[in-house]
């Protein structure tokens, strides 16, 4: 039987996604939650920290882990939370239900299709009715749920929608770093710290981070422009896509894709079941990162009589509170606006205590496996739209 108050053992690259958001609102939960341990690759690895400014803990730091497979071998923990580079996303949240252990892990679940089925077998076949349950927080913004998804559902008709997240340099998220030079031609990530390069996990991590794309590019060459473009889907872009999903379902088509790296541009095809009436809408997703400091992301939706959107930062800018704006007319023909805001801490406890009523009650969850396996599917399908365009449509990288 799942204790009541889970005892979670973290996984982490150093990120402050972890040390400065998850980890104090865990402590806040200590009614759900119970740190364990923390097992810092960065610390490991001797790798700069995204900021020297200590986390803000209401209780103390739990106890430092000296490997992954401490935390994994722990008898005393039920939850590993696993934030750890994409790359070891498999590895370790397999490991850890084979163990019998809950996984909370960071979307996307994994980099391939045949990944995420793997970690669906192993949720499977895991003792103690061990789960999975996928971190992507913005879709768990009360705003999200009781406003923006009821305010698009009232809409008469779709008539257009469209999702931009342009984005500047910020530690918040490694897809808006300056340069990538880690992200080589041949696949493999690499540190720019030299130290980092040497350890063992970093040599583990290159070698599947190049097998998880083969098997994602079935086979096809790792090229730049592919490397790219994979990247970034799986560091920003994964967030966004994720969204859509939530309110429009999956798209019917991908008419076309631009990429001009790092900008890129996507026009998704949906044939209206989302939206009374069925009629057929279109959505454009339009982002890319560049070198000024400032995040302009949102998601709107227009009707006839009512725009609805919602605007948010990056997806670990705790600084950044996301906002829900409804747009009409009053009967006088004027202006009416409505806003709605969830701050990132009201954000990150509603998706733990959605965690925990999945882990401990049965509830059902929005970001299981089985869901986030789709945004690897959508994954393919930009992939395969951006091969055939290569071939036959003159792009940057064509």
């Amino acid at each position: 039987m799942t204790q009541t108050v889970l005892r979670v053992g973290i996984l982490s690259a150093g990120t402050q996604s972890i040390r400065h958001l998850y980890l104090p609102v865990l402590q806040t939960l200590d009614k759900s939650y119970h740190v364990v341990s923390l097992y810092d690759f960065a610390a490991a690895t001797q790798t700069p920290r995204d900021s020297d400014a200590p986390p803000k803990l209401s209780k103390p730091v739990p106890a430092s882990a000296p490997s992954p497979e401490a935390v994994l071998h722990d008898a005393t923990i039920d939850l590993v939370i696993n934030f750890m580079p994409n790359e070891f996303h498999e590895q370790y949240t397999v490991a850890a239900l084979d163990a019998g252990k809950h996984v909370m892990v960071e979307i996307p679940v994994s980099l391939s299709i045949q990944s995420a089925k793997r970690i669906m077998d192993a949720e499977q076949r895991a003792p103690n009715n061990a789960k999975v349950f996928v971190a992507c927080a913005r879709r768990h913004a009360p705003c999200f749920d009781t406003v923006f998804k009821k305010e698009v559902a009232s809409l008469d008709r779709i008539y257009y929608a469209r999702c931009r997240n342009i984005a500047g340099p910020n530690t918040a998220h490694t897809a808006t770093a300056p340069k990538r030079d880690w992200f080589a031609t041949n696949g493999p990530r690499e540190s720019p710290n030299p130290d980092a390069t040497k350890h063992p996990l970093a040599t583990e991590g290159r070698r599947a981070l190049t097998g998880l794309l083969q098997e994602a590019f079935r086979g096809q060459d790792l090229t730049k422009a592919r490397l790219a473009l994979s990247h970034f889907l799986a560091s920003l872009g994964c967030h966004d896509l994720g969204l859509m999903r939530d309110v429009f379902g999956e798209p019917d088509a991908i008419s076309n894709i631009t990429v001009n790296e790092p900008f890129y541009s996507i026009l998704l095809h949906y044939d209206g079941r989302v939206s009374r009436g069925e009629y057929p809408f279109t959505l454009m997703y339009e982002t890319g990162t560049d070198a000024v400091p400032r995040c302009d992301a949102h998601l709107a939706v227009y009707g006839n009589t009512k725009t609805v959107s919602m605007s948010y930062g990056l997806p670990y800018a705790w600084e950044q509170p996301v906002r829900v704006v409804v747009e009409t007319t009053d009967e006088n023909g004027e202006l009416r606006r409505t806003e709605t805001v969830s701050t990132c801490e009201e954000t990150l406890q509603a998706e733990l205590r959605a965690l925990h009523a999945f882990l401990v009650d049965g509830a059902a969850a929005k970001t299981t496996t089985a869901d986030a396996l789709q945004d690897l599917r959508l994954f393919q399908t930009i992939y395969d739209q951006y091969d055939r365009q290569c071939g036959t449509i003159r792009t940057p990288l064509g």
